[in-house]
């Protein structure tokens, strides 16, 4: 082939395939393909989503348009998929299920199984809203009439032998409790055929079909042949009863043995299946708005298209009071397409009409729907002309079709009775001609055409609970939030329904239970007092708010203060002032700039309420300062161990370093606010985690909520145990919580919220009790007391205390204070704990040891020593003996007791009001009388004396009262030990990015009163990596810091050279003195600041600023601050020496005049030695001490009568 002939061929094939994808992209955008892809679980997440919504880029959202569901479809999948967008296998929660149940990683609770809280009947309510689930199956007892079998798509299948009287669950121990069909054995009642999966929204994973030979006692997997299928319809041929066929997700399946083994007949997306009323041989099915037919039994298919337009979606109704005639509603995805009749078994249609729109919300039709997502056809088996469709209401039609009239409304509107909205199913009884409803809220029936229906769905424990909200004061008090039917309350044993639409996050006021809230999608949140609405309080375009977030919108209100709320919506708003009398005064402050994408967990630290995690998709947030009126975020993302989405965030209920995450399904522990991460997910492999909590009266115990239930581990077990005993095998845990009862641990209660069963609650995990305490000391005085507290492990219910000696000598309390020990000696203390799994006793043997009667031996410490007027300090008794009471004497008395607190307070707090030095005395008092202690000139108000100096060994910079101001919250001062074992402070520009950035080191206040001649000394170190240099700016302020005035700049911001060392591209670290200005010789000396025109002046401080180019290391080390030394000379006016700093440490500078020079300088160690002689040659000169030990030495000047003290450091 010529590559002429080649390259015209690949031209054609680029054409082809870029008007392939001009087609695509034009049909998606007009096709509503998202349908499809997103019940194919082949389909990819992300293409699913693109789909999605570039066909509702131009399109207006309306009420029952479909838009909601695939927006919950979307909020559960994208916890699950990975990052290329592949869905997770339907099988992997069984199979991790069958790994967990192998290993026997299975937790009994000793106390009680866990137990449904309901709701169990329709909370009390509005009509259209109040609900407790979605069905999607109807079957009836071929024998008994009052027998009636329903499917949830989330919850289950459900029987009742007394037509809706009461209701008995057949399925909690499958491993999915997904029904969307189900098929009673007309040869044997007892035989039953469910059909697993959500067939309309995706809710639960098909696992093809399940059979119990028992009426639903036990079950086996029976999709040999089949696999992991959504099945949406079964049916069983009238002749042979073995002859069974399902519509499925993946094609038309048929057994010839009741379901052991299943052929696939036709390939395909298939939800509606009817055989013809007579002749078993004719079977009718439907794949999206395709009709296909069957003349052999089932064994094979073909695609029926005359008359018929095709569409998205369709259902088939037949009836036998005219057998060969089939109806085919057909829907464009969200309306009506129209309603076609065939008379010839299927072989042509006819249209019978295509309006009004009989899907949409409207009393007489309207626009849009959501026919996608809820569907049925029903005829009268007695007359054929009598049609019913269910849509969001259900419409009637008499005359085949031709027209309709509304006969259900979702809200009771349009003169006709209300129905819950979305009807799913629409089955006739073959027993006595009534008509079913399943729809969004449950289970509905009529007898006279639709004119009355009556609910059954009292006793359906099916709601699918998006979260969960609980008083922390009332027990029973908790607020859910559901699919399709609202919020409702639970107010001890009864349920009432709060809000409509789809409940998501909802929350109760920490300490008044009178204040609950409820949220719609997208983040509505609205304001209830004592379960009656006050309004909406957030969301967009509410008070100030101007996005919204994601369907489950996270929020979350302080622990501690019922007026302070977060939410995260694309960026996390703040109010302090959610319970304002008027809630259209409710205030919001806009606290992050995150960008556009919807945040999906937020969670304030219960250890420290200004803590808060925020995440969105694989994403973290941080913040320590959540309440100030400027917040500062930290990016934790890159230290995060995985790229997946983050589930789940709890942190320690006492240790606010630690948090843990779950990314799908794995789980992670950091102890140091998310920078480094360690691994905890052990055993549970391939199993999604929805939720964490922590559980605080246990040793370290965590509960997870996960698609197939509740896991825990605590600090004793190196694997995760299955802790699910009573409650479904499968259950989808979106959220955990936990009840702390007032009256101790055995009242506690651990709450789960399950996606299709509602809400449940089980006394949380405890082991036999270890008993074990601690004292708050092992020795005192006597008539001194002491305070007992327990560290048992295993949750101890009941505690009993013995302390010979000790009055009292017995308690019950868990944490027993104030034991008194009046006579000396030494004394054994026993503790006692029990619960019902067993008893433990711990005895400390010669625990405590008395001694004779003394009085306080008094100690005391200060938060601050030294400082500028209005300084508050903390004064910290730590007096031995046991002090009972207090008295501070503060003298002068400018002082002001703050916070509460008094002379009488045992750690009073205290501003300083005036300059000055302070004494303070304390006197203290026990039982055996009084003692007191003096500090003069304790407190130093305007300054530190001088000599000030500074060689950053201690601890850290705030132990000697320096501060640091770091306005970027990035890279600031810091100390840092060198290799030579020194510490310095330094700044790290070498990794610090953020360009022209300032940071300042600011020292504690001086006093310069009684100095004039005052110099600032002190050394630096740097190295430049480019050709940019990083600036030095030295400050001082004469008023505490109010003002401040520049006095040395170097680098770009000065003059001269810089560097003390040659440049490198390594991080600059000085290795010798060498690199040092003391002793460089590639750069200048130390400089010498001048401080004389603050003498006389307290409250000087200093300031180091520090100017970020992104060059190399700055290091900083012995500051000194002093005031010029003289030495009395022989001639005064003609001879002099002064030298600076004093003390010194590498060295010092020599000032004297030209009479001096050729003279010899010499300094003398303590006993007279010579230890450094110079012959002085300029008058002005820099001495180096580096030779000389740390001491007090001689200097001299020969023919000077006199000498001076150099204290060398």
């Amino acid at each position: 082939m010529s590559k002429r002939t080649l390259g015209f061929l690949l031209s054609v094939i680029l054409i082809f395939l870029a008007n392939s994808l001009l087609s695509q992209t034009a049909d998606t955008a007009n096709t509503p393909y998202w349908v499809e892809m997103m019940m194919d679980e082949s389909a990819n997440f992300f293409e699913t989503q693109k789909a999605f919504e570039m066909y509702w880029k131009d399109r207006p959202v309306t009420r029952g348009s479909g838009f909601k569901p695939f927006k919950r479809w979307e909020y559960m999948m994208q916890q699950r998929v990975d990052q290329e967008g592949k869905r997770p296998a339907a099988d992997r929660e069984l199979k991790a299920f069958d790994q967990i149940m192998k290993s026997g990683k299975v937790l009994s609770n000793q106390q009680n199984q866990w137990e449904a809280l309901g709701p169990f009947n329709v909370p009390s309510g509005y009509n259209g809203y109040r609900g407790l689930g979605r069905l999607n199956a109807i079957a009836f007892d071929p024998v008994n009439p009052e027998k009636l079998y329903v499917g949830a798509p989330a919850g289950g299948l459900w029987m009742t032998e007394n037509h809706g009287q009461s209701w008995t669950v057949l399925t909690d121990h499958l491993p999915t409790l997904g029904v969307s069909a189900i098929l009673v054995d007309r040869s044997n009642p007892m035989h039953i055929l469910i059909g697993t999966g959500d067939r309309d929204a995706g809710d639960a994973p098909g696992l093809g079909v399940w059979r119990s030979l028992d009426g639903g006692t036990t079950w086996e997997p029976a999709n040999n042949g089949m696999g992991n299928a959504t099945v949406g319809m079964m049916a069983q041929d009238a002749v042979d009863p073995l002859v069974m066929l399902a519509a499925t997700s993946t094609g038309i399946y048929r057994t010839t043995d009741a379901g052991v083994n299943w052929v696939k007949m036709k390939t395909g997306n298939f939800k509606d299946l009817v055989f013809h009323p007579l002749d078993h041989e004719i079977v009718y099915a439907a794949s999206g708005g395709n009709f296909f037919r069957s003349l052999d039994n089932g064994l094979t298919f073909n695609q029926i298209s005359a008359g018929l337009p095709g569409g998205s979606r369709a259902v088939i109704g037949v009836s036998a009071a005219a057998p060969d005639m089939v109806y085919f509603l057909i829907t464009s995805s969200d309306a009506f397409k129209g309603l076609y009749r065939s008379l010839n078994k299927g072989e042509s249609f006819e249209m019978r009409s295509n309006s009004p729109n009989i899907m949409s919300w409207d009393c007489n039709g309207g626009t849009g729907g959501q026919a996608w997502y809820d569907l049925d056809i029903a005829v009268d088996p007695l007359d054929a002309n009598i049609i019913y469709a269910g849509g969001v209401n259900c419409f009637k039609s008499t005359d085949g079709g031709l027209t309709w009239a509304i006969r259900s409304h979702w809200y009771g509107g349009c003169g006709v009775q209300s129905v819950h909205a979305d009807l799913h199913i629409l089955e006739y009884s073959p027993h006595n001609n009534r008509l079913y409803a399943g729809n969004d809220g449950g289970f509905y029936w009529t007898e006279n055409g639709g004119v009355n229906w009556t609910e059954i769905s009292n006793g359906l424990v099916i709601s699918q609970a998006y979260k969960i909200g609980q008083s922390r004061t009332k027990r029973n008090f908790v607020i859910n939030g559901y699919q399709d039917n609202g919020s409702s309350v639970m107010n001890e044993t009864t349920w009432d329904a709060v809000n409509g639409g789809d409940g998501m996050e909802c929350a109760y006021d920490p300490m008044d239970h009178r204040y609950s809230y409820s949220t719609l999608y997208y983040g509505a949140i609205e304001r209830h007092f004592n379960n009656n609405s006050q309004g909406q309080i957030a969301g967009k375009d509410v008070n100030g708010i101007t996005e919204d977030g994601a369907w489950v919108t996270p929020f979350t209100l302080d622990f501690n203060d019922g007026n302070i709320m977060f939410v995260g919506y694309k960026n996390v708003w703040r109010s302090m002032n959610v319970k304002a009398s008027n809630t259209s005064n409710v205030q919001w402050q806009k606290i992050s700039a995150f960008g556009n994408a919807n945040l999906d967990q937020l969670v304030l630290a219960k250890a420290n309420t200004n803590i808060l995690y925020v995440s969105s998709g694989n994403k973290l947030y941080f913040t320590d300062n959540a309440k100030d009126p400027v917040v500062q975020w930290q990016i934790r993302t890159p230290n995060l161990p995985a790229n997946t989405t983050i589930t789940a965030i709890e942190t320690h209920p006492v240790n606010q370093n630690i948090v843990y995450i779950a990314q799908q399904t794995r789980i992670f522990k950091s102890e140091d606010r998310g920078l480094s991460w360690t691994e905890i997910t052990a055993n549970l492999s391939g199993i999604q985690i929805n939720s964490i909590a922590y559980y605080k009266n246990s040793n370290e115990g965590l509960y997870l909520g996960t698609d197939i239930g509740v896991f825990y581990r605590d600090a004793s077990m190196n694997d995760w145990m299955y802790f699910n005993e009573g409650m479904p095998a499968s259950a989808k845990v979106t959220e955990i919580e936990i009840f702390y009862d007032a009256d101790g641990p055995g009242g506690d209660l651990l709450r789960a919220a399950t996606y299709g069963r509602g809400l449940w609650s089980v006394t949380p995990y405890f082991s036999a009790p270890v008993a074990g305490f601690t004292a708050s000391a092992d020795s005192l005085v006597a008539g001194c007391t002491i305070d007992f507290r327990d560290v048992s492990s295993g949750t101890p219910y009941t505690f009993s205390w013995s302390f010979p000696g000790g009055t009292p000598s017995t308690s019950t309390e868990q944490n027993p204070a104030g034991i008194r020990y009046t006579a000396p000696g030494v004394y054994d203390v026993s503790l006692t704990v029990a619960n019902p799994s067993g008893t433990d006793t711990y005895t400390c043997n010669d625990c405590i040891t008395v001694g004779e009667a003394a009085v306080p031996d008094i100690q005391f410490e200060a938060s601050s020593l030294v400082g500028c007027p209005e300084m508050i300090v903390r004064f910290t008794d730590a007096t031995n003996h046991c002090p009972e009471t207090w008295i501070w004497d503060i003298s002068p008395a400018t002082i002001t007791f703050m916070q509460g607190t008094t002379a009488a307070s045992q750690h009073p707090v205290v501003k300083f009001n005036e300059l000055g030095s302070y004494d303070v005395r304390l006197t203290a008092s026990n039982v055996n009388g009084t003692a007191t202690l003096l500090k003069q000139q304790w407190i130093q108000i305007g300054g530190m004396p001088l000599p000030f100096t500074e060689n950053f060994e201690q601890p850290n910079l705030l132990s000697r009262g320096w501060t640091v101001t770091n306005p970027d919250n990035s890279k600031t001062w810091e100390l840092k030990t060198l290799s030579n074992g020194n510490a310095a402070v330094w700044m790290n520009f070498i990794g610090y990015s953020n360009f022209n950035q300032r940071d300042y080191l600011e020292s504690p206040p001086m006093d310069f009163s009684g100095f004039d001649q005052i110099h600032l000394t002190f050394e630096y170190a740097y190295a430049q990596r480019y050709a940019q240099i990083d600036s030095l700016i030295v400050s001082v302020s004469d008023d505490c810091g109010l003002t401040w005035k520049k006095m040395y700049a170097n680098g770009p911001n000065g003059q001269g050279i810089f560097e003390t060392a040659p440049p490198t591209l390594a991080s600059f670290e000085p290795q010798s003195e060498q690199e040092w200005c003391v002793a460089t010789t590639y750069g200048p000396s130390c400089p010498i600041i001048n401080l004389s025109g603050f003498s006389g002046k307290k409250g000087v401080k200093l300031r180091f600023e520090s100017f970020n180019q992104f060059g190399n290391n700055l290091y900083i080390d012995n500051i000194a601050v002093t005031a010029l030394t003289a030495v009395e000379v022989v001639r005064p006016n003609t001879s002099r020496l002064i030298f600076y700093p004093n003390p010194a440490h590498h060295s010092v500078f020599v000032q004297t005049n030209d009479e001096n020079i050729g003279k010899m300088l010499r300094i003398s160690d303590a006993i007279g030695r010579i230890r450094l002689s110079v012959r002085i040659s300029e008058p002005n000169f820099q001495l180096q001490l580096k030779d000389l030990l740390q001491g007090v030495y001689t200097v001299s000047i020969d023919q000077m009568s006199v000498s001076q003290k150099l204290v060398v450091q």
